[in-house]
């Protein structure tokens, strides 16, 4: 997905960032290259809230009560994730980083549900959106593609309702 038709939704790009110097970092502590076009959206969108319900989180916001640090939202995930499917394994099918293969979390919702990148693994050879909303649903898309489906309420999941917007959030590491 062109981010230009994104941006045709959301407006302009508040943060413009750079994608090599967002993601270096994240990517060697991570072991892995992430999806590009999910990687070019943060860093032009930057840490915020799309329409008012989903939170997407950057890998240079400063940590804080408003920050919407990455890598402290994988920290979140795996220590919740990671308790509640020892007690309750069949609610949670799928592993969370950093289980080996685990998704990828980078967004949260407002009602705490969270969307995930599930690493290419076996005959899949791409990242792929995986929903949790009280179960967990699997979508055959690339990152952008989610967001432009959801904003054009064509995304069979009420993740993002009503008019699309997109609200930056705290502020980013220099």
């Amino acid at each position: 997905m062109d981010l230009s038709r994104i941006g045709e939704l959301l407006g302009a790009p508040p943060a413009n960032g750079d994608v090599n110097r967002d993601w270096e970092g994240v990517e060697r502590r991570y072991g892995a290259a992430l999806p590009v076009d999910y990687k070019q959206f943060v860093s032009a969108y930057g840490p915020g809230c799309i329409s008012g319900q989903l939170y997407v989180f950057h890998p240079r916001a400063v940590l804080g009560d408003d920050g919407l640090h990455l890598e402290s939202l994988w920290e979140q995930t795996a220590l919740t994730y990671g308790e509640l499917s020892r007690s309750h394994p069949e609610m949670y099918p799928y592993p969370v980083y950093p289980e080996p293969g685990g998704c990828i979390a980078v967004a949260r919702s407002i009602s705490g549900n969270h969307v995930f990148l599930k690493p290419p693994s076996g005959s899949v050879s791409k990242w792929e959106v995986v929903v949790e909303m009280g179960q967990w649903f699997e979508l055959n898309m690339s990152f952008t593609d989610f967001i432009w489906q959801a904003l054009n309420g064509d995304l069979f999941l009420p993740v993002i309702e009503g008019a699309p917007s997109f609200d930056p959030v705290g502020s980013m590491e220099m």
